[in-house]
């Protein structure tokens, strides 16, 4: 990804010049088309370009075609995961603008063709329309287990490539899909992650771990009870007592009866697995029921969205996420992608209104990584479906490198193992994070958690 890196660099130094001599003029905005006879659109302010910004006319590809080289970005983007496929989804057409600007793969521009798939149905109608009728070969994107099945399945059953980048379903690699690849963790593996920082905590509480406690709550869809398997497992394996398994309903609007089994198993720690408006009734409940445990660890965006802090304003104070990290640490990446991931940062704020979320990193690190590593290694050629699964099988991206700490190497199944999961804690109103040391910002607060009539 060097040579991409530069030229990307160089292009925001011209774009910065021609901004400064073309007061008030000299940019068009420019639309996003889902395809011929869809209809469905996306227009971002990332998309409005500089006259003259991308050369693209200047670098035509070397056989003199300069169609464009269309991919389908699918995600959540209405109904109840809306808010988080949304982050992807800029994650995902930032890093096409950027990679486009950059002269594309050899003049040739990227073109997405967008679909919104708010469910299962309407991803098997949508997914098939992409394929059948706008015959596409790459689809990449999306969120949501019960989705991210159905999409994969039909990529699959049509040999189209698929590229998840934040599902954690484990069933997504385990099905044989030889065309199906996933950058983010896997459920059971972001399970035992999750554990092991439990024996983290408790080291630092100096419990030894023959001692301690561990339980877990988990809404019951696939997120949830996936991420409970890992910690179960590596519970068992290591000798740890796991006192509390429970699941609930994620439509719950009372998940007081999950509290209080908490309080009554009364660990040491708990992991906890949610969407935002369970998790966010799961904090209020605790608060009511004056229950907390010395360490909540909390996962995914029932924890960590902008809305968990907007809710609950004071009350998440010292609440810890575990998830890949939202404040990459810039000094630690190459100085190139340190300005690639500083103009993402500005151009996800512009757009949405507040800085990257953890999901909004993964959604541009993913599409970069397939753009650059993938795509442009088979020259555009999208139909190539041999030529994309070996390129994606030869991306050896070193731990570390990304924003979010993550690299990039994939196993035999389609699954990066290469997926760094960090400590981070509400402060004051921002989620900083705060373990591993390598990726810290802030020093911890509240560990322990005192209890709701101490704070």
């Amino acid at each position: 990804m060097k040579k991409r890196f530069s030229v990307f660099i160089g292009v925001l130094l011209i774009v910065a010049m021609c901004l400064s001599a073309c007061v008030g003029g000299g940019t068009s905005g420019t639309s996003t088309s889902g395809g011929g006879s869809s209809g469905k659109s996306t227009t971002s302010k990332s998309e409005t370009k500089a006259a003259g910004e991308t050369g693209k006319a200047e670098t035509p590809a070397a056989d003199g075609n300069t169609d464009p080289i269309r991919i389908g970005v699918v995600n959540p983007r209405s109904g109840k995961l809306a808010v988080t496929g949304t982050d992807d989804h800029f994650g995902c057409m930032i890093a096409i603008d950027m990679f486009n600007e950059a002269g594309g793969v050899n003049g040739r521009m990227i073109e997405p063709v967008v679909a919104d798939i708010p469910d299962a149905a309407t991803a098997q109608t949508e997914i098939n329309r992409l394929i059948q009728n706008e015959n596409l070969s790459v689809i990449t994107g999306c969120y949501g287990s019960s989705i991210v099945e159905v999409v994969a399945a039909i990529c699959n059953r049509n040999n189209v490539f698929y590229w998840e980048n934040v599902s954690i379903l484990d069933r997504l690699t385990e099905q044989g899909y030889k065309s199906v690849f996933r950058y983010h963790i896997s459920g059971s593996e972001y399970g035992v992650q999750a554990a092991q920082w439990a024996e983290f905590y408790a080291d630092k509480l100096g419990i030894a771990k023959e001692d301690l406690t561990v339980g877990t709550i988990n809404e019951n869809g696939d997120f949830g009870q996936s991420i409970a398997t890992g910690v179960e497992r590596y519970c068992s394996e290591n000798g740890i007592k796991l006192v509390l398994n429970e699941s609930y309903e994620a439509t719950t609007t009372d998940t007081t009866p999950v509290v209080l089994k908490m309080k009554e198993a009364d660990p040491d720690i708990i992991i906890a697995t949610s969407y935002i408006n369970d998790g966010i009734d799961i904090t209020k409940k605790c608060k009511v029921l004056n229950y907390s445990p010395k360490v909540f660890l909390g996962i995914g965006s029932g924890y960590g969205a902008a809305a968990y802090y907007d809710t609950l304003g004071a009350d998440s104070q010292g609440q810890i996420d575990l998830d890949p990290t939202n404040a990459p640490v810039l000094e630690n990446l190459d100085p190139e992608m340190q300005e690639l991931a500083k103009e993402f940062a500005k151009r996800f704020e512009a757009e949405l209104g507040y800085a990257p979320t953890t999901v909004g990193y993964l959604g541009w690190e993913s599409t970069w990584i397939l753009l650059n590593n993938v795509v442009a290694q088979v020259n555009g050629d999208v139909d190539d479906l041999d030529g994309l699964i070996a390129a994606a099988k030869a991306v050896d991206i070193p731990e570390g490198t990304m924003p979010t700490g993550y690299g990039c190497k994939f196993n035999d199944k389609g699954q990066n193992e290469r997926c760094v999961i960090a400590s981070m804690q509400w402060q004051d109103g921002k989620l900083v994070t705060i373990y591993p040391e390598e990726l810290s910002k802030a020093e911890p607060i509240r560990i322990p958690m005192p209890a709701w009539d101490e704070r």
